[in-house]
């Protein structure tokens, strides 16, 4: 399994996820549900295109290049892991509907308990494994990390706007900071395996990024609004999700490296992402 890292570095993945989902809840109100009940078409479209085609695709991208080992798990499993937590701050900042966004969101991670063990038990049949996740591993792991932050930031905005519109701006800017500390600390302590496992993890991140960039994006139609969360939605995979399946069937500690890969390749290509949006909103108002 490799080494496991100190108790700070653990803290502080919990402590970042916690604050960007805390920060996050603090823009969901009644109304984005509301808005996204009145556009359930729309919803259940996008949450078809998020869910289903990535996980084909990379079933698809590892047979072609016929990948095995830890680097066709690592793929894998990241396909089939929805609801990142720092997707819904990347969809609001490349122009995502904020009333439609976090519904989204929402939307996804309560149904990556249904979705994530079907994915697993249909892929177990593909590659004749037996790999294992219950609802209950996956409603864990998304409760924690994601559910709990998210309803107390909404709670506070349903009772407390106030005090919602007054730390949610630095709470958001902490939780970037967090962020790219956490992400300077997966390279201190993946950057010599993934170094060892090769290119393959950040390039798999790279194709199937953009191949679920442009799915997303189809999966709104003509809803222009909704095409900024969808496309980052599909685009961004959930790697603690993904390492909680592998934890739970003994999978090496190669499998996180190739994780921390996928998601590098995947990072870089949504960001480029985002400030495209940015940049082509900035050009229609000028």
């Amino acid at each position: 399994m490799g080494p496991s890292p100190p108790v700070w570095f653990t803290a502080l993945a919990a402590t970042t996820i916690f604050t960007v989902m805390l920060s996050l809840g603090l823009l969901l109100g009644r109304d984005q549900l509301a808005t996204a009940l009145r556009r359930r078409i729309l919803l259940a479209a996008i949450v078809f295109g998020v869910i289903v085609p990535l996980p084909i695709l990379a079933v698809a991208f590892v047979k072609v290049l016929n990948l095995e080992g830890p680097i066709r798990l690592g793929i894998i499993l990241m396909a089939v892991s929805p609801g990142a937590p720092i997707a819904l701050r990347r969809a609001i900042d490349a122009g995502g509907h904020s009333r439609f966004a976090p519904a989204l969101h929402l939307a996804l991670v309560l149904l990556a308990v249904i979705t994530v063990p079907a994915s697993i038990a249909i892929l177990n049949v593909v590659f004749g494994v037996a790999f294992r996740v219950s609802a209950f591993d996956v409603g864990r792991q998304v409760f924690f990390s994601q559910l709990l932050p998210i309803g107390l930031g909404a709670l506070t905005l349903a009772y407390r706007p106030d005090l919602a519109a007054r730390i949610e701006p630095p709470l958001a800017k902490l939780s970037n900071l967090l962020f790219i500390a956490l992400v300077l600390a997966c390279v201190y302590f993946l950057g010599g395996m993934l170094v060892s496992i090769g290119w393959m993890p950040t390039f798999a991140g790279l194709v199937l990024t953009a191949c679920a960039l442009a799915v997303g994006s189809a999966s709104a139609g003509n809803h222009v609004d909704a095409r900024p969360p969808a496309a980052v939605a599909a685009a961004m995979r959930n790697p603690g999700l993904a390492l909680l399946i592998a934890s739970l069937n003994n999978a090496g500690g190669a499998v996180a490296a190739v994780v921390f890969g996928y998601a590098l390749g995947a990072a870089v290509l949504v960001a480029a992402y985002v400030a495209w949006q940015v940049r082509a909103r900035r050009s229609n108002r000028n």
